[in-house]
């Protein structure tokens, strides 16, 4: 399971504490509408950061890190409180690791 499958397997307790998931990758928009979200049933938003603004923004950039050299997002995680700030953070160094939504869900829970 991907680690959208699985913050989208937990998306109602996560909308039950009043947050949201939003995630941001690379890709065209017709590669996450097509390979993302109509193939795996995702129902948050999946936006598409060609430019690599926002991901330079959350500082989550990884230069040369896709498979044809290009520059790709370290897999990431934030929790935003009400204001915007950002109160917990996991960013991975590996692609292969990520955080698990139980993790998610803590964190959520523990914001004011």
């Amino acid at each position: 399971m991907s680690e959208l499958q699985g913050l989208q397997s937990r998306i109602a307790q996560i909308r039950e504490l009043d947050a949201e998931v939003l995630a941001i990758s690379v890709d065209p928009p017709e590669i996450n509408r097509d390979e993302v979200v109509a193939a795996h049933g995702i129902t948050f938003p999946v936006l598409s950061d060609v430019d690599l603004e926002a991901i330079d923004a959350f500082g989550v950039r990884h230069p040369g890190g896709s498979i044809e050299g290009g520059d790709i997002a370290r897999p990431a995680n934030f929790v935003l409180d009400r204001e915007g700030r950002v109160v917990w953070r996991e960013i991975s160094e590996n692609w292969r690791v990520r955080v698990r939504p139980e993790v998610v869900l803590e964190q959520l829970r523990a914001v004011d």
